[in-house]
């Protein structure tokens, strides 16, 4: 059977109902109401913690400096005392309904973008991301990482939900924009961040800079667009396209529609690449974060090949990245119809993950922020990872494992 002729009809099905979904952009809601996320619980990026011991010093920095932003612990030692010890109860961001970056806690009390699907049923919602290198989502929290979180839920997210056209804003568009100027909607937003601020006439000045200053701010809204679409997917009993790839620090999982909520598990990959000076790969902290939705819908490192700019930042040579751009490209079912990047070719880009193809070719390339391992430093670098064959092979034999039980 030739890699064109592998899917099935529940894979097409899949497709389908990912391509057909709308991303708009409607509202601000706060947290705990939006996503059920109470007094005493966090959300965490990645798939749950099978025990605490294994929460790697990044992530739990962060969660201690959430319980202390809450209210909950005077310092950040007690709150890290309050995580291990289970008095501060954690929460899959998939399974809240949102997704966020890096060490990516969701706190009750932090505004949430709500995103609404034009076409049909299904909500999600971003984060609101930070600025700067040394910020609650790669494991900081002081005074100044305090202050740039409470400017973000005070003033940004207000300004840009306010300024939001009465319709909503469309969120493809954006990022088609973006991908035509060289963005891979991972590490780089650039062109994503112009287009969102076009569209905004009535934000504020003061806002307008700060955004402009920061452009991974886009990708949190990307992301959960991502989500969105891939969530209609879940559930199609059979199908291999994969709805969910995410890391906490220490295990890479990913979820296909077949088996619905399940997770398929593998150790971390560790990014390698671009470094900011005064770091190496000694410091680098095993891949984490919800970002790489963005690959499961293909962009970021599955755009490689339509993104130069961003090869260069990572220190990447460019033939290799047009090179496992074309290979990411072949892992998909379908050609988008949202996107067509003039360096993507005749091919387009792809949508539909396929669980059996991302097997075959030893895993998906991502497009990661490096943050360091102790959990103090911050961001330090840009770099590329690997979501393993092992977590895709593990969900064909669920899928098989799931039919058989079936048929019998």
């Amino acid at each position: 059977m030739s890699a064109r002729d592998d899917l099935t009809p529940a894979d097409r099905e899949a497709v389908g109902r990912i391509i057909a979904c709308r991303p708009v952009l409607t509202g601000l809601e706060i947290a705990r109401d939006a996503l059920g996320l109470g007094d005493g619980a966090l959300g965490h990026a990645g798939p749950p913690f099978r025990s605490r011991d294994e929460i790697p010093a990044v992530v739990l920095g962060a969660l201690a400096g959430a319980a202390v932003h809450e209210g909950w612990a005077g310092s950040v030692a007690q709150g890290r005392d309050m995580v291990l010890s289970g008095e501060i109860a954690l929460h899959a961001n998939h399974d809240l309904g949102t997704v966020s970056p890096m060490a990516g806690v969701v706190r009750p009390s932090q505004p949430v973008m709500r995103v609404e699907n034009a076409e049909g049923s299904g909500t999600t919602w971003a984060t609101f991301a930070e600025a700067g290198r040394r910020a609650l989502r790669f494991g900081v929290y002081d005074e100044a990482a305090a202050e740039g979180l409470r400017h973000v839920d005070t003033v940004i997210a207000p300004a840009v939900a306010t300024a939001l056209p009465k319709e909503g804003l469309p969120v493809w568009p954006l990022v088609a924009h973006g991908l035509t100027l060289g963005d891979d909607t991972h590490q780089r937003n650039i062109g994503g961040m112009s287009a969102f601020l076009a569209a905004l006439p009535d934000l504020p000045g003061d806002v307008r800079a700060w955004l402009s200053g920061v452009p991974q701010h886009f990708l949190n809204y990307a992301m959960a667009a991502a989500k969105l679409c891939l969530d209609r997917a879940s559930g199609v009993p059979g199908a291999r396209i994969v709805t969910a790839l995410t890391r906490n620090g220490a295990q890479c999982a990913i979820r296909v529609a077949g088996t619905g909520a399940q997770w398929h598990r593998a150790p971390a990959s560790d990014p390698v690449g671009g470094f900011f000076e005064g770091f190496a790969q000694s410091d680098a902290q095993p891949d984490l974060g919800d970002s790489a939705i963005v690959e499961t819908f293909g962009l970021g490192g599955c755009t490689a090949h339509t993104a130069p700019e961003i090869a260069r930042t990572m220190g990447r040579n460019w033939d290799e990245a047009r090179r496992e751009g074309t290979r990411m490209r072949s892992l998909f079912a379908a050609r988008s119809p949202h996107f067509d990047p003039a360096l993507a070719g005749a091919e387009g880009l792809g949508a539909g993950l396929h669980a059996a193809r991302a097997a075959a070719a030893g895993g998906v390339r991502i497009h990661t922020g490096i943050a360091h391992r102790d959990g103090a430093t911050g961001w330090i670098g840009i770099g590329v990872a690997r979501a393993p064959a092992a977590c895709f092979e593990a969900a064909l034999a669920a899928i098989a494992e799931t039919h058989e039980t079936e048929v019998t």
